[in-house]
Formats: structure tokens, C-alpha cells, sequence
């Protein structure tokens, strides 16, 4: 009858299925812990319901759910006087401005939680704004201020000795100098990122710097080092069941396949990519995959179907 606890323990499960790119099923799990929260008046808890709730709905592209189970746990936060959850759900909703584009309201968010985990010390905190506020720069194409913030972020990280950080910051600056298309810093950069990733025994993060480097070996037309990456991140990405990342394994080999030519390949492994997009609820991922096929229908002089396909991804 320890109803807290129970709460607790739908929260928990509600983030392990949304690790493994289970949303619905997170979804479920997230709102029973909520209501339980509600029913007790748990108003911290209710905050974590509602922000973890948020990143739900952003990781499936619905993101005016996002943004306004967010800004719920935001009022929340404030109210109870959590500047860390401030700071936390600032962060939070400046990611999913980033995704809708609107990046000055991101950097606006975003340049808030910052100021707040440097008030209140955390320096671990200050180190993930900088690099949100990095990746804020990138999208705007800003790779001198974007590698200026990953920078700093990597500065504090390895200050204060969080490896896993480190290589989050590593990765970083190999995606924005692979955006420079200086690919031998970007394999530089990421290689350093995959040995700690190794190191530490972080198999997904591993799984997502192998897909870096094989994207990375695909732009230097390098496609046999490409493909080998790529099939070692899917192989990881399989194994510890995440599902959301075993998608972007077979639509970066489709694309990989399409490249060399090999069209029905490429199909075959971007029609894999579509079908976990939809079992999982990716919308946006559901789309891409849509428009991948496209082309690849294209390539093959085969109109109609590209044209379906065209229209699907752009309907979504």
C-alpha cells in the first residue's frame, strides 16, 4: 500500500522503456506514476512526472506536448523554489525549441539554465548547457561559436573528471568539424570519444560513435569503411535492444547501399528503418525513412512509388 513507492516505480520503468526507444509503453507507465503523484499531492514528484513526460513526447517529435508538459513541471519547479529543476526543465525546453526551430527562444532557455547552474555551483550542469547551447549554434550553422561551447563544455568536463562527458564533448566537436567537412579532425575527434565510450563500458554511446565515424568514412566516399562502422553500431544497437537507434543503423546503411548503388540493398534496409519507426511512434524518424525510399525509387526510374513515398514523408 506504499502508494509513493509505487509512483516511484512507475517513473522507473516509464525510463527504462523510454531508453529503449519504447514510447508508448514509456508513456503508459509515466502517466500512472503522475497520477498517482497528483492523488497524493507529491508536488516534486508530479514535476519529474510531467518533465520526463515532456522528453517522451519530444523523443517522438510531438513537441507542443513537449513543450507544454515542460512548461508544467517549469511552473512546478519554480514554485517549490528546485533551482537545479529549474535550471533542469529550462535546459529541457530549450532543446525542444531547437526542434522546432526556434532558435533564439532556445538559446534564450537554454542561456537561463546555464545561469542558474553556474549560481548554484554545478559545474556538471554548467558543462551540458554549454554543450546544448553548442548544439544550438550548430543548427545555425555557427561552428566557430558551436565549437567555442563545446569547447568550454569539454574544459569543465575533464576538470572534473566525467569521462562519459568528456566523450559526449569529444563526439560534439567531430560532428561540428564534420559539418566544416574537416573529416580528418571529425575522425580525430570522434575516435577519442569512441576509445573513452570503450573504456567505460558505455555500449550505446560506443554504437552511436561507430554510426558517427561510418557517416563520416560515407562523406570521404570511403564506403566499405562506412558500411563496416555502420554495421558495428547496428550490431551493438540489436544487442542491448534499443530500437530507436536500430533504425538509424539500417536507414544510415540504406543510404550507405544507395550510394554504391545497390538500390534493392538500400531498400530492403530502409524498409527495416520504416518498420521500427512506426512500432515505436517516431513520426519524424517514420518521415525521414519515407523520404530516403523516395529517392531510392527515384534512382530506379520507378516515379510513382517515389512519388507515394514523397508525399507520405512530406504529409507527416
Amino acid at each position: 500500500g506504499d502508494k509513493n513507492g509505487e509512483a516511484t516505480s512507475y517513473g522507473n520503468l516509464g525510463t527504462v522503456f523510454q531508453s529503449l526507444g519504447e514510447y508508448e509503453k514509456a508513456k503508459e507507465y509515466l502517466d500512472r506514476a503522475l497520477a498517482i503523484r497528483i492523488q497524493i499531492d507529491d508536488k516534486k514528484g508530479q514535476a519529474s512526472s510531467y518533465g520526463t513526460l515532456g522528453t517522451v513526447f519530444q523523443s517522438l517529435g510531438e513537441y507542443e506536448q513537449a513543450k507544454k508538459y515542460l512548461e508544467k513541471a517549469l511552473s512546478i519547479k519554480i514554485q517549490i523554489g528546485d533551482k537545479n529543476g529549474e535550471a533542469s526543465s529550462y535546459g529541457n525546453l530549450g532543446t525542444v525549441f531547437q526542434s522546432l526551430g526556434e532558435y533564439e527562444k532556445a538559446k534564450e532557455y537554454l542561456e537561463r539554465a546555464l545561469a542558474i547552474k553556474i549560481e548554484i555551483g554545478d559545474k556538471n550542469g554548467e558543462a551540458s548547457s554549454y554543450g546544448n547551447l553548442g548544439t544550438v549554434f550548430q543548427s545555425l550553422d555557427e561552428y566557430e561559436k558551436a565549437k567555442e561551447y563545446f569547447e568550454k563544455a569539454l574544459a569543465i568536463k575533464i576538470q572534473i573528471g566525467d569521462k562519459n562527458g568528456e566523450a559526449t564533448s569529444y563526439g560534439n566537436l567531430g560532428n561540428v568539424f564534420q559539418s566544416l567537412g574537416e573529416y580528418k579532425q571529425a575522425k580525430e575527434y570522434l575516435e577519442k570519444a569512441l576509445a573513452i565510450k570503450i573504456k567505460i563500458g558505455d555500449k550505446n554511446g560506443e554504437a552511436t560513435l561507430y554510426g558517427n565515424l561510418g557517416t563520416v568514412f560515407q562523406s570521404l566516399g570511403e564506403y566499405k569503411q562506412a558500411k563496416e562502422y555502420l554495421e558495428k553500431a547496428l550490431a551493438i544497437k540489436i544487442e542491448i535492444g534499443d530500437k530507436n537507434g536500430e533504425a538509424t543503423s539500417y536507414g544510415n546503411l540504406g543510404n550507405v547501399f544507395q550510394f554504391l548503388g545497390e538500390y534493392e540493398k538500400a531498400k530492403e534496409y530502409l524498409k527495416k528503418a520504416l518498420a521500427i519507426r512506426i512500432q515505436v511512434g517516431d513520426k519524424n524518424g517514420e518521415a525521414s525513412s519515407y523520404g530516403n525510399l523516395g529517392t531510392v525509387f527515384q534512382s530506379l526510374g520507378e516515379y510513382e512509388q517515389a512519388k507515394e513515398y514523397l508525399e507520405k514523408a512530406l504529409a507527416i
